[in-house]
């Protein structure tokens, strides 16, 4: 068993960005989603996607089975909508009965209205000492909603530092600094 020690340990886990994600999959004519706990970007080349979602999911014999699975951002426009697979299970009617939806290329239903979606193809699953699990993917395909609100692309800390090595101003950047 794990043990957490010391104080504010909850609080400083809140400092870890979040966001709303709704996680669908489809397999042999059965479709289905969950929020997910917690999403991230996991590479580039290709591009890759982290996922956790509580065990036990409804999701999870349908992303071993289909070996796809796709992650929708949601915001307030389609955070109604989503609600209804905060408890999805095995025996629930189709939750996207009545839900506007589309389909990824694999076919994996998504919120027509999500921020963006990404259809990946699992590259590992990870069952960890915790409540969650964790899937890994490469997105095969991705959608950005027309009418949404993001920030430009902006490089990451890594990107900056190994565009300036490329450029040999790093080197520089270390003499003037000495």
């Amino acid at each position: 068993m794990i043990h957490v020690h010391g104080e504010g340990v909850e609080e400083a886990l809140k400092a870890f960005p979040t966001g709303k994600y709704l996680v669908t999959a489809s397999s042999e004519g059965r479709s289905n989603g969950v929020l997910a706990e917690f999403v991230m970007q996991g590479g580039h080349t290709p591009p890759t996607l982290v996922m956790s979602t509580r065990k036990g999911q409804i999701l999870s014999p349908l992303i071993r089975d289909s070996r796809r699975f796709a992650v929708a951002i949601i915001d307030d426009r389609t955070r109604a909508q989503a609600r209804r697979f905060a408890h999805s299970s095995v025996d629930s009617i189709n939750p996207f009965i009545g839900l506007t939806v589309e389909e990824t290329p694999g076919g994996i239903p998504v919120l027509r209205d999500s921020v963006a979606w990404f259809e990946c193809e699992l590259a590992r699953h990870i069952d960890i000492d915790s409540d969650c699990e964790l899937y890994v993917g490469n997105v095969v395909a991705a959608s950005l909603h027309e009418d949404a609100y993001y920030e430009p692309e902006q490089s990451t800390l890594h990107e900056d530092l190994m565009s300036l090595e490329l450029e040999g101003e790093l080197q520089e950047l270390v003499a003037e600094a000495h």
